[in-house]
C-alpha cells in the first residue's frame, strides 16, 4: 500500500468517525486542526491496525501529528511486519 492510499483510507475514516470532509483534509493536516483530543486519535489508530491489517510496534506520536506523520508511522510498521 502507497503513501497516498494509507492517506485517502485516513481521510475516509475520519470522515467516518468524526464527520470532517475528506476534501478538507491533507497530509499537513494536524490532530488539532481535525478537533480531536489523544484519546481519540489512539482510538482511530486501533481503528487503522484493523483496516489494514497490521499492528502498531509504538503509537508513540509527537503531540499533535500531522497526518503524513500517521502515514510515515503506518508505513514503518507494515514494512517491519512485512519483511
Amino acid at each position: 500500500m502507497d503513501r497516498e492510499q494509507i492517506l485517502e483510507r485516513l481521510k475516509a475514516l475520519i470522515h467516518e468517525r468524526f464527520g470532517v470532509d475528506p476534501a478538507s483534509l491533507n497530509g499537513a493536516t494536524t490532530q488539532s486542526e481535525i478537533g480531536i483530543d489523544s484519546l481519540l486519535m489512539v482510538d482511530m489508530m486501533l481503528d487503522v491496525e484493523t483496516e489494514l491489517g497490521f499492528t502498531f510496534e509504538s503509537m508513540d506520536l509527537p503531540r499533535n501529528p500531522s497526518l503524513d506523520t500517521i502515514v510515515d508511522l503506518v508505513q514503518r510498521n507494515m514494512a517491519k511486519q512485512q519483511a
